[in-house]
């Protein structure tokens, strides 16, 4: 797990849609009302638009507060992916994550997971856990995530709690 210092920009470029001329790839911890303003977009296209997930992305009650990290992804200047840790005394707990679905498949996703685990090891977590749609339990688990209890379902879409522990 490596050290995350809230503002990164990978070295190397993404290739374009059509595979082609790489991209320009960013990741950040988001800050300010702005900021917030494209999480929020974000996530109504993922969890409302498109999976019909929920009708309310922005009134978490854990996106505020000292505990909370959201992590913005940016192609080419454009935010395309979020995520959100929030670490309360040991366990850190990572929600809404999510990429643009013309953006998915490109190691977004990965890159967030890593900025947000990073952050929870800073912030003295020692387990993170996530709900996860049953569809991403594989990307989870490569990510070192193993799942506990039963599947249950939320907004018509199976989900599963994992949970990590994280290195000391």
């Amino acid at each position: 797990m490596g050290r995350w210092e809230g503002n990164r920009v990978r070295g190397d470029e993404m290739g374009g849609e059509d595979g082609g001329e790489g991209r320009r790839f960013a990741i950040r911890a988001a800050s300010g009302p702005r900021d917030l303003r494209e999480v929020n977009a974000i996530r109504r296209a993922v969890f409302i638009d498109e999976q019909h997930l929920t009708d309310v992305v922005d009134r978490d009650p854990y996106d505020h507060g000292s505990g909370a990290v959201h992590i913005l992804a940016f192609l080419d200047d454009r935010p395309v992916g979020v995520g959100r840790l929030h670490v309360s005394r040991d366990e850190g707990q990572i929600a809404w994550v999510a990429i643009l679905s013309p953006y998915r498949g490109r190691g977004i996703g990965w890159e967030i997971m890593d900025a947000l685990l990073a952050a929870a090891g800073q912030r003295g977590a020692t387990r993170v856990t996530l709900s996860a749609q049953t569809h991403a339990v594989g990307f989870y688990r490569l990510l070192g995530f193993r799942t506990v209890g039963k599947v249950w379902m939320m907004g018509g879409i199976e989900h599963i709690t994992m949970v990590r522990d994280l290195e000391e």
